[in-house]
């Protein structure tokens, strides 16, 4: 490629190759150049001035599919699709290195556009440079790599998706930006083909003026290290805002270990950066914060004032305040604790501090609330805070805020700061530290406030025992009264100089049990409490509390307060009542029944209890129609009715209209029938204000064994009643274990039907269906399975009904149908029965209420069954609504999807529906041809069914074929297909896969 080449003879003619003079004097090609030129690498020769390809060896002629002639016609631009200006600047990067590679994308002659790795330097030509290219398509690695344009896609997507630009930058000068990804739009507003530019039009148009210099000077640097790039600059959005931009890349090399390019990310750190900023001002707030709370802490009472004025000299520094004042209020009194002012601020405020708090009614109000009030300028207050407005025009301040001190809710003094120089928005975190340091400042004001009271200690201790309405005594070591305050007048009833010398225990009713106490029981290290009823006064019940200080050589006695407790004790007995009586109608609430009915169980009878648990039917529709005040009447009425019951022990108000009454009767006959009696009694007419109101009443009745406790019989009443009413009993439903048991056992079975969904229990049979002509195979109807792993196999009929009514119907469906579908397709691309199609039972409340034509459409398209190969099987109540039933079959039919009518002659078997919906066909329900071999009836039943099928235009299927002579009279009625175990029993895959590799000529027994 370095050597010199000499221009051909003739221009336009022959090889453009020059020819080189062997020592022999015979002209040719030299032998290195003509092995390159003769390669089997498509090579250009093109001409830097004009982009005309002066030559192209019979590579390229085979690469790009054009003659040598029409190559040597074009100019570069005819090839290349690139902008003209971009071909130039390439063609001139070009003659500037001995070696350069790009990727263009190439046009060929077929029209498609592909890209192309040129590798491409200069060659002396005669007197002219030419550059000699060679040419590699890149669409051979997608040739190599079978996934290569699905990862391609894959990345594609996930660029143009990330929260960052993805670039990719040339690695030589003038480090151009040969691609941008899309989402620089979305993310830094500029369109991608604006940023690819190169790196001085790069720095210069699009980064901060204050980055420029040191983020170029940085690059530069990095790209003469080789490093990976890392930098965070200031990049101006195409919207005009300025963001900080993280700029990474990674040098890529080509496969010659030389730098090709850098491919990076633009992410967009702005808001990281405003958290630094962020938490560097949190983090100098903390360290102001600390060194205030620490000098205030350790500051003694005489050192306050000075450490309070350095800490605001501090804080009023830090946040460059012109002003700030800490006051201290007692009720009325305003005291100034110390101000602080800036530098240079006119003296004619400094009066600003005890006047504050008086004239400025307003603010004093909020701050009491424990409200800051915050006054970034004078316009924003409003008529009610003229005051303010008035202080701060006098002094010339133009914001203002104020900081409640407070403690235990009480206001104790305010932090005063404002600005006089300029109007101010106080930031949240301001306020925060304002209110932190406020914090500090009451708790420094409160400690020296409990100094100055320390002082007052003892006097306020006396004046607190002769002021507390708890009476307090002490006791001597035998328990007489040494000392009582004057509340023993209000408390016991006695004047303290009648209690002086008296022994308390005397002045109870159980003197006995009082002593012992006082004197045995009391600890010094914790109070103990009793109750006491007074001797003089027996209906006034007093609570004794105590400490044992007898060993306390200071007080050497027993210490006692004595509190009347006689209204709380009325007032527990209240709320007993309330608990265990139900307000609305006077009977016992669930709490109360439960204890009554533990009591009388507890007790010894002969007769037989009994638990009737009972309500209203249809209550809440009565509680709409009328009102809730007649709602509440007929309550109050049903529970008057159950008072005058004969035999009930106890009745209480369970819930809403539920109602419980406990029975008791000499056997369980007549209990029942006592219960039956009291339902009756219960269900009639009400009179409800001027009107009449007929309710029923209907419940379930438990009689309770022996050994269990009173929760238990009511749970058993209340499950009786509970079955009765999904059984739909008008009246009365005793309890029976086996029904309870039973009911048990569905719930378990539902949980483990639920999780044989999840787990992947269940399985699909397949049963075949046949064509009665000539008995070939013509599709499998697909059944559910369940194999439980205790229970063993567990029958359709048992779990598919439970399905239905706990909802777990339409997850059974939708597995029921891929399943099904997947095994079709992995049937038919084994090359078994690749005609054979499939048909799937839907229940009727998945047809009602899911988008079963969109369930299957979906279905379809993953697992790439055809549509005619699927066939659905609906029963005929699946269209009891013709409206929603037309509509979902015209889409299901409209996809090619055949459906069936099951059970055909089971149900009732409406002819309106065959003509107007549109079926595929019948399946005639076993019942109908199990007695077709000998029953003249059902033969002329089937052979009406074929009859109308046939008018109809519809196939038929008899299902449940047990015998040859079935299966020769339904051939005879002209039936088309037939299933049932003398054809086919339902069997795994496996089974099914044996099948069909059999002869299809034969008719099919699984059971052979």
């Amino acid at each position: 490629m370095n050597e010199d080449i000499e221009q051909g003879s003739e221009k336009g003619s022959g090889p453009m190759l020059a020819t080189h003079r062997t020592p022999g004097g015979s002209s040719g090609i030299p032998e290195p150049v003509a092995a390159l030129w003769n390669s089997s690498e498509p090579q250009l020769l093109i001409d830097p001035e004009d982009g005309r390809i002066v030559d192209a060896n019979d590579a390229a002629v085979r690469f790009y599919g054009w003659t040598r002639d029409v190559l040597r016609s074009f100019t570069i631009d005819r090839i290349d699709t690139l902008p003209p200006a971009e071909i130039r600047a390439r063609l001139t990067e070009a003659t500037q290195r001995p070696r350069t590679r790009f990727i263009f994308p190439h046009r060929f002659a077929d029209g498609r556009v592909r890209s192309v790795e040129v590798i491409t330097g200069p060659v002396r030509v005669g007197e002219r440079i030419l550059l000699w290219s060679t040419l590699h398509d890149l669409s051979d690695l997608v040739h190599h790599s079978p996934e290569f344009e699905t990862l391609v896609h894959r990345y594609q997507t996930l660029v143009e998706n990330l929260p960052a630009v993805v670039y990719l930058e040339e690695a030589h000068p003038p480090h151009r930006k040969i691609y941008v990804s899309p989402a620089a739009e979305r993310l830094l507003g500029w369109p991608a083909h604006e940023l690819q530019v190169d790196r001085a039009t790069w720095y210069e148009r699009f980064v901060a003026p204050d980055d420029r210099a040191w983020a170029l000077a940085e690059r530069e640097r990095i790209d003469r290290a080789g490093e990976a790039l890392r930098l965070v600059y200031r990049f101006r959005t195409g919207d005009g805002r300025t963001i900080w931009l993280r700029d990474e890349a990674v040098l890529i090399r080509d496969r010659l270990g030389h730098p090709w390019a850098r491919h990076g990310l633009l992410t967009d750190v702005t808001s990281q950066k405003r958290l630094e900023a962020r938490l560097q001002r949190e983090l100098a707030f903390h360290n102001l914060l600390l060194g205030i709370a620490s000098r205030l802490v350790t500051a003694s009472s005489d050192e306050l004032e000075d450490v309070v004025a350095a800490t605001l000299a501090e804080l009023g520094s830090f946040l460059a305040i012109d002003h700030l004042v800490l006051l201290e209020c007692e009720g009325t009194d305003i005291v100034l604790l110390s101000r602080w002012q800036a530098p240079g601020i006119e003296s004619s405020v400094r009066c600003l501090g005890r006047q504050a708090m008086p004239s400025l009614p307003s603010l004093r109000s909020q701050l009491e609330r424990g409200e800051l009030v915050v006054v970034p300028r004078l316009e924003a207050l409003d008529t009610e805070a003229d005051d303010v407005r008035r202080f701060c025009t006098h002094f010339g301040l133009r914001s203002l805020l104020a900081v409640p001190l407070l403690a235990a809710g009480r206001l104790i003094g305010c932090l005063l700061a404002a600005q006089q120089r300029d109007e101010r928005l106080w930031g949240e975190e301001e306020l925060d530290l304002f209110t932190l340091v406020s914090q500090l400042y009451a708790t420094s004001i409160q400690q020296r406030r409990a100094e100055r009271a320390e002082a007052q200690h003892h006097a306020w201790l006396r004046a607190t025992v002769l002021a507390a309405p708890d009476a307090l005594l002490v006791l001597d070591a035998n328990g007489i009264v040494r000392f009582a305050s004057p509340a023993a007048r209000t408390v016991l009833g006695l004047a303290p100089d009648q209690l002086v010398g008296r022994s308390l225990a005397d002045l109870t009713t159980t003197p006995e049990r009082v002593t012992n106490w006082a004197l045995d029981g009391l600890r010094p290290e914790r109070a103990d409490r009793i109750e006491v009823q007074l001797a003089h006064q027996p209906t006034r019940t007093v609570e004794l509390s105590g400490v044992d200080l007898r060993s306390d050589r200071h007080i050497a006695g027993i210490v006692l307060s004595a509190r009347d407790v006689t209204e709380r004790k009325r007032a527990e007995q209240l709320l007993r009542e309330r608990a265990t009586r139900d307000q609305l109608t006077g009977l016992l609430s669930r709490f109360g029944f439960l204890e009554a009915l533990e009591a009388l169980l507890h007790t010894t009878t002969e007769e037989t209890i009994g638990i009737l648990c009972c309500d209203l039917e249809r209550f809440s529709a009565l509680n709409d129609a009328l009102s809730w005040e007649a709602g509440d009447a007929i309550l109050r009425a049903v529970a008057e009715r159950i008072r005058r019951v004969t035999g009930a022990l106890a009745a209480a108000r369970l819930e809403a209209d539920r109602f419980a009454v406990a029975l008791t009767a000499p056997d369980r006959t007549r209990l029942v029938r006592l219960a039956e009696e009291l339902l009756h009694e219960l269900s009639g007419w009400y009179e409800v204000g001027r009107d009449e109101v007929y309710a029923r009443m209907r419940g379930g009745l438990a009689c309770v064994e022996e050994g269990i406790d009173a929760t238990t019989a009511l749970r058993r009443a209340e499950i009786a009643f509970q079955v009765g009413k999904r059984a739909g009993q008008e009246r009365l439903s005793v309890f029976d274990p086996v029904l309870y048991q039973a009911s048990v056992e569905r719930q378990f079975l539902e949980r483990d039907l639920r999780r044989a969904l999840e787990q992947g229990e269940l399985r699909i049979h397949y049963q075949p269906v046949i064509a009665v002509s000539n008995g070939r195979l013509t599709s499998l109807e697909a059944l559910v399975r369940w194999h439980h792993p205790d229970r063993g196999p567990i029958s359709p009929a048992v779990f598919v009904p439970l399905a239905e009514t706990t909802g777990l119907i339409s997850q059974l469906t939708q597995w029921m149908l891929l399943q099904a579908c997947r095994q079709l397709w992995a049937w038919s691309r084994a090359g078994l029965a690749p005609e054979l199609s499939i048909s799937v039972n839907l229940s009727p409340t998945d047809f009602l209420h899911l988008d079963v034509p969109q369930l299957v459409e979906d279905i379809l398209q993953v697992t790439g069954l055809e549509p005619r190969r699927l066939t659905l099987e609906l029963t005929e109540s699946a269209m009891l609504d013709p409206a929603v039933s037309r509509e979902r079959l015209e889409r299901l039919r409209a996809l090619g999807i055949a459906v069936l009518i099951d059970d055909f002659g089971a149900g009732y078997s409406s002819l309106g529906y065959l003509k107007q919906l549109p079926v595929s066909g019948l399946k005639i329900d076993r019942t109908l041809v199990a007695d077709i071999d000998h029953d003249p009836a059902s033969t002329a039943v089937v052979r009406s069914i074929l009859e109308l099928a046939g008018a109809l235009n519809l196939s038929v299927t008899a299902e449940g074929i047990e015998s040859a002579r079935q299966l020769a009279v339904l051939r005879e009625l002209g039936c088309q297909y037939a299933q049932g175990f003398f054809i086919g029993r339902p069997a795994p895959p496996n089974a099914i896969h044996d099948l069909l590799h059999r002869s299809c000529t034969d008719r099919p027994h699984l059971d052979e």
